[in-house]
This record gives structure tokens, C-alpha cells and sequence, in this order.
């Protein structure tokens, strides 16, 4: 396995837990919050989704289009919803968006835009999908942390877990 099939690998990976975790959360679970201003779990699994497009949006804009459509002319980084649905077809338009646009970027070795210069992965764009499992995991243990602070039970959060199974195939 290629270094880069290894990396499209670990996104489908990461497709598969986010699938799992929307899977297993009740409508309750996704109103929770901290309750200090904090965004709701379905605020951050709204922002994990549209981060993808958000990106794309500045830095190759002609991947961005099927994020875009779904938000529905809503500006990219204020999308959000408490719709299931539209949350997993987020996360499936996002990562298409972002290995299409990952892999034609690395094929014509032209680097990703950076028009306000913050960076866009100039070693490689390949790392923009390793900042996508990155930022999911990031926000996935904050979702953990907040049902383990709403009292799931031992065996609600041990199912929660079983996530892990995906990573060790």
C-alpha cells in the first residue's frame, strides 16, 4: 500500500467512525452542550462536516460546489443543523470533495491556494486529509466528554467505544 492509499484509507476509516457516532446519538444527545456559550453536538458534528468545504472554499474552489449546494446558500462556515440526514450527506460530500481534490492537486503537483497566507499544506496536500481525521477526533472527544458528563450509563458509553474496532481492522 502507497503512502497515499494508506492515507484514503484512514479517511474512509474516519468516514466509518463519524458514521457510527451519528449511529448511536439521540435527538437529546445532539442538544447537548457546556452550556457557556459552547456549540451543541450537533453544532460540531454540523462544523466537522462543512470544515471540509469550508477549506475547499478558499483553497481549490472548484472542488467546493457539492458542500456548497448542500448548504443551501447559507455562508459555508455558518452552516449548521440538527438534521442527521443532512449532517452524514455533509460528511460524505466533504471527504469526496476533499480526496478529489487532494489527489489532482498531488497529480499536476500545483500546491492548494493560500489566498490570506495561513498555510495551506505547502509540504504536501495530502496533509489536508490528515487534518480532517485530526479535526474529527478532536471534536469526537469533546462529543464523548459531553455524554459522559449527561449521564450515559457504563455500557452506553463501552458501546460508544466499540468504534475502535474500525482503526484496528
Amino acid at each position: 500500500m502507497t503512502e497515499l492509499e494508506f492515507l484514503l484509507e484512514a479517511m474512509r476509516r474516519n468516514a466509518r467512525v463519524n458514521q457510527y457516532l451519528l449511529d448511536h446519538l439521540t435527538d437529546a444527545d445532539l442538544a447537548l452542550s457546556y452550556g457557556k456559550g459552547g456549540m451543541t453536538v450537533a453544532h460540531m458534528l454540523s462544523h466537522m462536516g462543512v470544515s471540509r468545504g469550508g477549506w475547499l472554499a478558499e483553497m481549490s474552489p472548484d472542488y467546493f460546489a457539492s458542500s456548497e449546494a448542500l448548504a443551501g446558500g447559507t455562508f459555508i462556515w455558518a452552516w449548521h443543523t440538527t438534521d442527521r440526514e443532512a449532517i452524514r450527506a455533509m460528511f460524505r460530500a466533504g471527504d469526496e470533495a476533499a480526496v478529489q481534490a487532494v489527489e489532482a492537486h498531488l497529480a499536476s503537483g500545483e500546491p492548494f491556494a493560500d489566498p490570506h497566507g495561513v498555510g495551506t499544506y505547502p509540504s504536501s496536500p495530502a496533509f489536508f486529509l490528515l487534518q480532517n481525521i485530526v479535526h474529527d477526533s478532536h471534536h469526537r472527544g469533546q462529543i464523548l466528554a459531553l455524554l459522559r458528563q449527561s449521564g450515559r450509563s457504563q455500557e452506553q458509553l463501552d458501546r460508544l467505544e466499540e468504534h475502535w474496532d474500525i482503526w484496528r481492522e
